[in-house]
């Protein structure tokens, strides 16, 4: 479909016409083949539905001028955890902080303000943009409460802080730690309050269970969330029995305001009961028809199994969180119930090893679309690899220009020829399907649209671009955001494009990111988003 798109500017629309036909528009869409600039569209109101610009609907339909604005298709997230990212924003939000200092200052008001709360629980911690980048340590959560429990995630989500009373209550001290190498000591064998990976269970079993009440909650303010900032449609990378219940409940009650696709965490309590009722699909807003797997952890607290020592850390290649052992027993399970496998990889070792799983004769790559969540550090040899077996790389920009204070440190000056590799895997044919992996990153796609494309953080450093060959165009960057990660969703035959057929699902925008400065494409701003032909978004003051 060539030229045709739709938007309503109006605050109410109270039109009785079921089809509408808009002009005057600047559009964007991508097919997987070429970029389309479309000028107009029209859109059946009440299925939802694109139609083609024949005379048998232009007959009759409502002409809206949509006055030049840009339009987008819905944007994806391919990898983000909805209910994780509502609940940060209830807990400890202590993502993005500079320095321990203001860290804990955060803390301690949170502290403060909660004084009825059991348990003190956050999220976001990250050393690295601290000076010295050195793990903190029980003692500095001590200055804040010594009676209080605090247990607070990493930003990555693969390692935790806890202070000494929420030690004491797991029972982690010199003795029941001594040969726990995920529980990180002092030079006298003390366990300094980091855990890592596997060894977070040990304080998470003690946590206080989480209301439903408070789930819901978080839960409807990350879907506001996410409408807001032009995500039509997300990827939730590993739900449990709550999730999954809170998505069925809204989706079966036309309530649920985005489309969601999402990953059976394979190593919750209640996958087995979850994977044994099969696919799920909810008039294309909640599917369910994915495994999320996971090998190793992450690249900034020493989690990413490498297959040599890292580099500023000779003593250290990494941790699995799944066993391969593990893994091929799921994926042989999964790929004989027709699920599609999303294993996430961070390092290189841990790549080589699922793209090795992932690639054995029976897993029917190709008709599964077997994805690799991440894909992060690889050895070159690897990546032909994925497009030899279709296998779809799952990635995300901000990532890169999050990691690169500290990338190289890890994995040296060889290995990070590999890694954040996007240009390469496209070169190579390679379907790219991008996201955030939020709260891990902020949100808003235009952060990983503009990460793609430069490179750069917001102050547009490094000048340059960090490893510049590997950044997408444009083009690229909102095919990653569209159409491909359409396609590792299964949704492409109604999602990722604005197609005839397809479902009404996009976005207005206050800018062209196709002709702006690219370093300002952060800065776009979403004036309005639509799902299935319903505005779920419209920005306040905005005409």
């Amino acid at each position: 479909m060539r030229g045709i798109i739709f938007i309503l500017l109006v605050t109410n629309f109270s039109l009785k016409a079921e089809v509408i036909h808009l002009t005057n528009i600047k559009g964007y869409s991508h097919d997987g083949q070429q970029l389309e600039q479309l000028d107009s569209l029209l859109f059946d109101q009440e299925s939802g539905k694109l139609l083609a610009a024949k005379p048998e609907y232009l007959k009759g339909a409502t002409v809206v001028d949509g006055k030049g604005q840009v339009v987008l298709p819905g944007l994806h997230d391919a990898h983000g955890h909805i209910l994780n990212y509502g609940l940060s924003q209830q807990l400890v939000n202590i993502q993005g902080l500079s320095s321990l200092k203001k860290t804990l200052q955060k803390t301690q008001r949170y502290t403060t303000e909660h004084v009825d709360y059991p348990w003190i629980l956050g999220r976001g911690w990250n050393h690295v943009l601290w000076d010295g980048k050195a793990f903190p340590n029980r003692y500095d959560l001590d200055q804040i409460s010594k009676d209080k429990p605090i247990w607070l995630e990493r930003v990555d989500g693969h390692a935790g802080w806890a202070n000494s009373k929420a030690l004491e209550i797991a029972g982690i001290n010199r003795e029941t730690a001594k040969n726990d190498d995920l529980i990180l000591k002092d030079a006298e064998g003390l366990p300094t309050g980091i855990l890592i990976d596997n060894a977070m269970s040990k304080i998470e079993k003690h946590v206080p269970v989480i209301s439903g009440d408070m789930k819901r909650k978080a839960m409807n303010l990350a879907l506001k969330d996410l409408a807001a900032v032009g995500l039509t449609f997300v990827h939730d990378a590993g739900i449990g029995q709550d999730s999954y219940d809170i998505f069925t409940e809204l989706a079966s009650n036309r309530q649920l305001p985005i489309r969601v696709y999402a990953m059976l965490a394979s190593g919750s309590a209640d996958y087995e009961k979850l994977f044994k009722k099969g696919h799920l699909n909810i008039e294309n807003h909640f599917m369910v028809r994915s495994v999320k797997l996971m090998i190793d952890g992450a690249l900034g607290s020493y989690g990413a199994i490498l297959h040599e020592p890292y580099s500023d850390k000779p003593e250290m290649r990494g941790a699995y969180v799944q066993t391969p052992e593990q893994i091929k027993t799921k994926l042989d399970e999964l790929t004989k119930a027709d699920f599609q496998a999303n294993v996430h990889a961070i390092g290189d070792r841990g790549n080589t090893e699922v793209i090795d799983l992932l690639t054995r004769n029976h897993m029917k790559t190709s008709k599964l679309r077997h994805r690799v969540e991440h894909a992060q550090i690889l050895r070159l040899q690897d990546i032909s690899k994925f497009k030899q077996h279709g296998l779809i790389a799952s990635m995300q920009p901000t990532h890169a220009t999050s990691d690169m204070n500290m990338a190289e440190d890890r994995v040296g000056s060889e290995r990070i020829k590999g890694a954040y590799a996007w240009q390469k895997l496209f070169d190579a044919g390679v379907v790219v399907a991008s996201g955030s992996d939020f709260p891990v990153e902020l949100i808003n796609p235009f952060h990983g649209l503009h990460a793609a494309v430069t490179r750069q953080n917001h102050n547009n450093q490094p000048a340059g671009g960090w490893y510049v060959d590997e950044a997408l165009s444009v083009e690229q960057a909102l095919q990653s955001f569209t159409i491909n990660a359409a396609f590792a969703a299964h949704a492409d035959a109604f999602s990722g494009s604005l197609e005839e057929g397809k479902q009404a699902d996009f976005i207005v925008v206050d800018q062209d990111i196709f002709t702006i400065d690219p370093k300002d494409i952060w800065k776009t701003e979403v004036l309005e988003t639509w799902v299935g032909g319903k505005r779920i978004f419209k920005k306040a003051g905005k005409e």
